[in-house]
């Protein structure tokens, strides 16, 4: 009898070594795709941020994109058509159906790992409204 309870328990402890873990950043965001996949690359300095345009199928669709902060902008130099960004993204939006159904992420610390990447819920800033009730219905 002992024999058996320690079998059992020796294959759940193999099983529960083989089970996938959850990760916050669920496998279902990929990885920034590299240059060959990117379509678009604009900038606003107003809101700090350099966006970057991807297709992952290669089809043109735009399905995946990325935000930077963008650290410096050289004014007086106009052969410097680029911003100075951080090296990884801030947010990453992707569509994977391609219908318009975006999902949004974050990397709260931007150092490009995408287990530190979660989704992003807009409720997420639900606590500045209840701080400030005047934001929620300004008169």
């Amino acid at each position: 009898m002992n024999m058996k309870r320690t079998c059992g328990l020796l294959t759940l402890l193999v099983c529960c070594l083989g089970w996938p873990t959850y990760s916050p950043a669920d496998s279902s965001l990929p990885s920034e795709p590299e240059d060959e996949l990117l379509i678009e690359q604009t900038f606003d300095s107003v809101v700090g941020l350099l966006f970057r345009d991807y297709s992952l199928r290669g089809n043109g669709h735009v399905d995946y994109r990325t935000a930077r902060h963008i650290l410096g902008i050289a004014y007086d130099d106009p052969a410097s058509g680029e911003p100075d960004v951080a090296s990884h993204p801030l947010f990453y939006w992707y569509d994977p159906n391609q219908d318009g159904q975006w999902e949004l992420w974050i990397d709260r610390e931007e150092e490009g790992h995408l287990v530190d990447v979660t989704r992003y819920d807009w409720r997420q800033g639900d606590d500045l409204l209840t701080l400030y009730p005047d934001l929620r219905n300004p008169t």
